[in-house]
């Protein structure tokens, strides 16, 4: 995956993805907008086919990117306990 930086301020942050789709952006969207710190977060996505989404993010009172790492780090660790939990009940 490639992520291209398009605009960074201290309150939003603008990237192209290239190649991703709506599995990834959807997860992101949806984790970030269960923060009170956002204020947007959204994605373009071209219909019916996605080429280089650009995603949209507007926060308040944080840096975007220290808030881009922490809900990144938030969503591994959910994949780590899917892993767990998916590893133990196949056993």
């Amino acid at each position: 995956m490639n992520v291209k930086i398009l605009k960074k301020t201290e309150d939003e942050l603008h990237m192209e993805f290239e190649g991703e789709s709506h599995t990834l952006l959807n997860l992101l969207r949806t984790e970030l907008l269960e923060d009170d710190r956002v204020l947007l977060a959204t994605y373009d996505a071209k219909f019916p086919m996605m080429t280089n989404p650009i995603f949209r993010l507007k926060t308040r009172d944080v840096d975007p990117v220290v808030l881009l790492n922490e809900v990144a780090s938030r969503i591994a660790g959910m994949c780590e306990e899917f892993e767990t939990q998916f590893n133990e009940a196949v056993e």
